[in-house]
């Protein structure tokens, strides 16, 4: 049997049950043009088209309505046939893929208590911002920073994260950074590009607008790729770096970085921690003591955050 456009059809049926490329985007973890190109392919592939496109989403011709469920049924059944086979010579084995920033600034400090309760685990991470659909990889856990998804997809929430700036302690010092200050002129600024499609997510414009700053001199500085390369440039004394929370919290519990404008001025993002897994799918013992040693560890990372900054998000 010749089985081909597995990412196609995936594609196909979430944007069939969601009814727009944006939520099935938003479960795979794909752009909504990544899905639409994936979905033209097939049709392209067929001959014919599949989808009516409006300008309120997209309607599911007859033809892609009569296979829906089909393709719903079969993408959970191979998921849950290649769990089956895995089992076994994988007991001892946790794969996970993650976003790069998390697994560097989150997940790798915390992974060694997991570590001394399990010296037998194979674990492996994918840390990085690629896209991966549960379905068709190799991975028993995703933690993804978005939103809510849906079948045959579970989620357990972890948490929400926080923006605002950081600096070492003498950086501030030296620009005379205080809960006072309403603007960031004459002070060096280090940039993240490509940071995340959350519409809470904000950049030092953003930021500097929800507080009343002075908009001038917010675009010098300096501009890095990767956060890391950021939050270190901060921690040696560079300059002012707007972040998350679950980014620079071991950096500000060590004293390496600091809020310079007070607890007070930081941002609710609109996207969360979600740890996803195929529904239906069988775990190990040593997988579900992963599971659950993530949520104690998630819940944990929520009251020392609350003890670390006892202020409550402004906005």
């Amino acid at each position: 049997m010749r089985l081909s456009h597995l990412n196609a059809l995936r594609a196909l049926e979430a944007t069939i049950r969601h009814g727009s490329f944006t939520a099935a985007a938003n479960e795979i973890g794909i752009t909504p043009a990544a899905v639409g190109q994936r979905v033209r392919s097939l049709e392209d592939y067929i001959g014919r088209p599949l989808l009516e496109r409006t300008s309120s989403g997209v309607i599911p011709l007859d033809e892609a309505r009569d296979i829906a469920r089909l393709l719903t049924a079969g993408f959970s059944s191979i998921a849950g046939g290649l769990q089956q086979l895995l089992l076994e010579p994988t007991r001892n084995r946790v794969s996970v893929t993650l976003p790069a920033s998390f697994a560097e600034n989150w997940f790798t400090p915390a992974i060694s208590e997991f570590y001394r309760r399990h010296a037998e685990i194979d674990l492996r991470l994918d840390a990085s911002n690629r896209d991966v659909d549960l379905l068709a990889e190799d991975f028993d856990f995703a933690i993804r920073y978005g939103q809510p998804v849906a079948d045959p997809l579970e989620e357990i929430l972890l948490f929400g994260d926080q923006v605002f700036p950081v600096c070492s302690p003498e950086f501030a010092a030296r620009h005379d950074l205080n809960p006072q200050s309403r603007t960031l002129r004459g002070v060096p600024l280090i940039h993240v590009l490509n940071r995340t499609s959350d519409p809470g997510w904000a950049g030092f414009h953003g930021w500097a607008r929800a507080f009343g700053f002075d908009a001038r001199g917010l675009e010098q500085g300096v501009r890095y790729s990767r956060i890391s390369s950021g939050l270190q440039s901060a921690i040696l004394g560079q300059g002012l770096v707007i972040c998350g929370l679950t980014e620079a919290f071991n950096a500000i519990k060590a004293g390496k970085l600091a809020l310079p404008f007070g607890p007070s001025m930081r941002l609710k993002t609109h996207y969360q921690y979600r740890l996803i897994w195929v529904k239906h799918q069988k775990i190990t013992p040593l997988q579900e003591d992963f599971r659950t040693w993530l949520l104690q560890r998630a819940a944990a990372f929520v009251a020392e955050s609350s003890d670390l900054l006892p202020d409550p998000v402004l906005l």
